[in-house]
């Protein structure tokens, strides 16, 4: 299924969706909203701090790289069905009318366990799976930089859901197995980039007792097709370099292919809370076939202790490319005799070569924030994130420029948030 079929069948979907509840009128009906002002602020100059890779990286002191706007409308219909449509303003791009919509479904209550929904949903891989873009609902102003831009860089799936629920005596029970097709963006300097799925799955099991949560996860992605400027130009060019100039091009070219290429995901995470003490601990890995992306292991840890209407909290985080570096073989500049093409070779490896060392990622960091809830429904978040990058690349940070680490670097960033819930 083409993208464009994708966004068609999605607005088809949301008219459908207005059709079926004009001829409810009885149907009832609840609309909720909620918002983010935050105010973000670097010491780094070269690099940009982002906590979503589809949001754009905006460079200095800016009050665009976590604010957001948000409406989310209910309709019950009857005791067993139920539309959700939420719509999500922030600093992303919008291309089509299907883009402002995170989740536009109809959900059926089978029985008194089991439910099916259909449309676009979240994707349901992680704890704050269902309001992560509701800044009030966690402790952090900023959520952790090295466990949630990678996995949030997925943030639906056109498709369905079957989920099962079931109470226990300690606790209820849910499994859910989602399949689909789905479109990742990553913005990045004025230029967008995606990669899109022909098929997505994604399969979680949770357990949730009074005070605390338990929650597993796995997906695997297909890959349809990539956009990435300059490198797909590059990948092109790679086709047309004779193989005795430079043996590797054509399987360099083939490794940069998306298509066909599996992205697979496992995850899980605990969350405790006894309206005192709050922790929150997640750990992940991402196995990616596609040449320029490594394979990453990931992870948090954040305790929070409410005082008041205070909550100071403390946030330990890190991510590593688990694979060892790779070093691309040079061109045989021996078998060329056009100076200008030994140029142009020359220019294609060592662009390569840097591609691939500034795209691994290598670091930890330290958040100290704090939260304060000084009305109903409101609440103030201050955060100071001190971030270690070992290099030689520098990951999921926007940039511009030629960046490159020799050994560390110290990024301190500042987050200050405003949250509502409406």
């Amino acid at each position: 299924m083409s993208l464009y079929l994708n966004k068609r069948f999605l607005v088809t979907f949301v008219t459908g969706v207005l059709a079926i509840i004009s001829c409810f009128a009885s149907a009832q009906v609840s609309i909720n909203g909620f918002a983010t002002l935050g105010y973000t602020t670097s010491n780094a100059d070269d690099l940009v701090f982002r906590s979503a890779i589809n949001r754009w990286p905006e460079e200095g002191a800016n009050f665009k790289t976590e604010s957001a706007l948000g409406l989310q409308l209910n309709y019950q219909l009857s005791d067993d069905v139920d539309i959700v449509v939420q719509s999500l303003l922030e600093n992303k791009n919008y291309d089509e009318f299907s883009d402002y919509f995170e989740m536009a479904f109809i959900r059926y209550q089978l029985n008194r366990n089991w439910s099916v929904r259909a449309g676009r949903i979240n994707y349901n891989a992680y704890l704050l799976s269902e309001y992560l873009h509701v800044g009030y609902s966690y402790l952090w102003a900023a959520p952790p930089m090295e466990f949630y831009t990678p996995s949030s860089n997925l943030s639906y799936i056109d498709g369905a859901e079957i989920q099962y629920r079931k109470s226990l005596s300690s606790g209820v029970l849910q499994a859910a197995l989602a399949g689909g097709i789905s479109k990742a963006d990553v913005l990045n300097n004025g230029a967008n980039y995606f990669f899109e799925y022909d098929y997505v799955f994604n399969a979680s099991l949770s357990f949730e007792a009074d005070l605390w949560t338990l929650k597993g996860t796995f997906s695997q992605f297909h890959g349809k097709r990539s956009f990435f400027g300059s490198l797909n130009e590059f990948q092109q060019n790679l086709t047309q370099v004779p193989s005795n100039w430079w043996p590797e091009a054509e399987s360099m070219a083939e490794e940069l292919d998306f298509l066909a290429k599996h992205v697979n995901y496992a995850a899980i995470g605990y969350s405790y809370n006894d309206s005192q003490l709050v922790f929150m601990a997640e750990m992940a890995m991402l196995d990616v076939e596609w040449s320029v992306l490594g394979n990453l292991a990931y992870g948090y840890a954040s305790l929070g202790y409410v005082v008041g209407d205070f909550t100071p909290y403390l946030t330990l985080a890190t991510i590593n490319t688990t694979d060892k570096r790779t070093i691309i073989a040079e061109p045989d500049y021996a078998e060329v005799s056009d100076p200008n093409a030994i140029a142009e070779l020359a220019r294609m490896y060592f662009g390569y070569q840097y591609l691939l060392d500034i795209s691994r990622i290598e670091q930890s960091s330290v958040a100290l924030g704090l939260r304060w809830d000084f009305t109903a429904n409101w609440a103030l978040k201050a955060q100071f994130t001190a971030f270690e990058l070992r290099g030689p690349g520098y990951g999921m940070w926007g940039s511009d420029q030629q960046v490159s680490i020799d050994d560390t670097r110290d990024v301190n960033v500042f987050n200050l948030n405003l949250n509502v819930i409406f």
